[in-house]
């Protein structure tokens, strides 16, 4: 009885490593648009919908860039809106959306599995060991490709 008591008064103490925040592990970098919206079937309790973004604001799109919508992906401990970022049919980033009241047990759990952060600033804290990081406004969790890597650690270093 005490192990279990115990047990739950650090499991009641510890709700930021409660929360995973980790890639999808479904997630494949590159993976076409067909190739996500397979993946996330049966993923979206609220639906998903696919649309163009017009004008891209990935660099060096040829083609197109899409966005997958999910409605209802389950992370960070509840129903979430994710948007994955797909430029010339290639799966580039991926944008969790969460409420801001989920700000510090995001930040903290993202500090738990990815150590200290690369880059931060009042607008975001960037993981890019990870290739993640947390956005402030609005309130989302980050996940971007190897392709884009060299790009964002530019863009976290100017704007940090």
């Amino acid at each position: 009885m005490r192990f279990v008591l115990t047990t739950l008064a650090f499991a009641a103490s510890t709700p930021a490593m409660a929360q995973d925040v980790s890639l999808p592990d479904f997630v494949e970098w590159g993976a076409s648009a067909e190739a996500i919206e397979q993946a996330l079937d049966g993923k979206c309790a609220n639906g998903l919908t696919v649309r163009e973004i017009d004008p891209p604001f990935l660099p060096d799109i040829e083609d197109r860039q899409l966005q997958v919508d999910c409605d209802g992906l389950d992370y960070f401990g509840d129903e979430r809106f994710a948007e994955f970022v797909i430029g010339d049919d290639r799966l580039q980033m991926i944008w969790i959306m969460v409420e801001p009241e989920d700000e510090d047990d995001a930040v903290a759990a993202m500090r738990e599995a990815y150590g200290q952060p690369s880059a931060e600033a009042d607008m975001f804290v960037a993981f890019e060991n990870a290739r993640t990081a947390w956005r402030a406004e609005p309130p989302e969790f980050l996940f971007y490709s190897p392709e884009v890597a060299e790009r964002m650690s530019a863009w976290f270093a100017s704007a940090g």
